[in-house]
């Protein structure tokens, strides 16, 4: 089989996917939002930022030859920080969340939408059970490909509420890498990709990412419309989660699954996915 032309198509596949041009990045792009409405959707993202590290660490111990290890590694090197002075993604992510007025330690008492734990448990999913191109398929072609253009919209959004070049410095830098990005493992999915069986298994990941991705801006989406107009209190799913979120971690000593299915606050998320240690 052509690797080229399964590529090409993949591509565009994945430009033209509902989670790469959703509603809401079409509104940022094109809709004045304020400074809060940043804030409310930078807590949201936040827990995403520096798991991609954990995700492709995992898939690096699972790659077959020591070719396929290489690529891997390159991205990750960029990914710790060497094309950015040193400073991790993390660290570029809260100089911009403390530009949106989030105070220290705050964005660990924010309640995330339950679709943001989802898109991280379905990644730690990907690249630990998977086969090896499914998770390479999520996270080269489902990541470096998609994020590039959907953070167009967001930039653009950013620059018109207000903020500065250096306060959005995550959002410009990490374009430009994932291009690079990019065209790394497009390099390494031509030299691997070899049969059908193989192209199947790579766009299975990317799709199994694109949808994870498009439920994860209907939450982002939904948590700024919540925020616009706050819970009442006939809003009785919300209470109920809020009120699991404050005992989730008694929850998880007696029921990890269902303690990571009720996971609410960004160290509850991160542990259930395996990301640091629980709490107590």
């Amino acid at each position: 089989m052509q690797a080229s032309e399964f590529l090409r198509d993949l591509r565009r596949e994945i430009e033209e996917h509902p989670a790469v041009n959703h509603v809401f990045l079409m509104r940022v792009g094109t809709t004045p939002f304020t400074r809060e409405d940043y804030r409310v959707f930078g807590l949201n993202h936040y827990p995403l930022v520096g798991t991609f590290c954990r995700y492709m660490e995992h898939l690096l111990l699972r790659a077959p030859d020591s070719e396929s290890k290489s690529w891997i590694a390159k991205v990750l090197v960029d990914e710790y920080g060497e094309g950015s002075d040193g400073e991790d993604h993390a660290h570029l992510y809260r100089k911009y969340l403390t530009a949106c007025g989030v105070g220290p330690g705050e964005e660990d008492q924010e309640p995330l939408d339950s679709r943001v734990a989802e898109f991280i448990r379905e990644h730690m999913r990907i690249v630990t059970e998977e086969p090896f191109l499914v998770g390479l398929g999520a996270l080269g072609p489902g990541h470096e490909w998609a994020i590039p253009k959907m953070f167009v919209p967001i930039i653009d959004g950013l620059r018109r509420a207000g903020f500065t070049e250096r306060e959005i410095v995550y959002f410009t830098l990490h374009t430009m890498q994932d291009q690079d990005h990019g065209r790394w493992l497009e390099e390494a999915l031509s030299i691997m990709v070899r049969t059908p069986e193989q192209a199947a298994q790579v766009r299975r990941g990317a799709m199994l990412s694109m949808e994870a991705r498009r439920k994860f801006w209907d939450g982002v989406q939904s948590r700024v419309v919540r925020w616009r107009q706050p819970v009442h209190l006939w809003d009785v799913r919300e209470r109920l989660r809020l009120w699991a979120g404050r005992h989730q971690p008694r929850i998880s000593q007696l029921s990890p699954a269902l303690g990571a299915r009720i996971a609410v606050y960004r160290p509850q998320v991160r542990a259930a996915a395996g990301l640091e240690p629980a709490e107590g």
